[in-house]
């Protein structure tokens, strides 16, 4: 049995072989839509983070700050959505009953949930 075909005559060869796919251009693996939204939704839920889990300590220390901000400019850090958001807003005032800061970005103002809140700093006043 002769295994290499370069020394079986011509006639004997078989002529019904499969021609294959050709010329065609690698496509990357995000081409499809539905890749893409995938991948895509997988780079987002690999940027969320978990609900920051804070000491007492460390609570008392940014009611502290926020009280002591009231009305001034502050740059805050908190957790919304799966996400680390920072802003810098004035503190406009603390609603014990609600656990809710309210605050003044851009003229318009957003609550933030006090709990959410892992870091106060003073803001700069350069634009106040």
């Amino acid at each position: 049995m002769i295994l290499d075909y370069r020394n079986i005559p011509y006639e004997q060869l078989d002529s019904n072989i499969p021609i294959g796919r050709g010329m065609i251009k690698w496509m990357p693996f995000a081409t499809m839509p539905e890749q893409y939204e995938n991948v895509n939704q997988m780079i987002q839920n690999q940027l969320k983070k978990e609900y920051p889990k804070l000491t007492d300590d460390a609570l008392q220390h940014n009611e502290r700050m926020l009280q002591s901000l009231l009305g001034k400019r502050a740059i805050i850090r908190y957790w919304a959505n799966g996400y680390e958001m920072m802003i810098e807003c004035t503190v406009e005032s603390i609603i014990k009953e609600t656990n809710m800061i309210m605050v003044n970005k851009d003229n318009s103002l957003l609550p933030i949930y006090f709990y959410h809140i892992y870091e106060v700093e003073q803001g700069s006043n350069l634009w106040a």
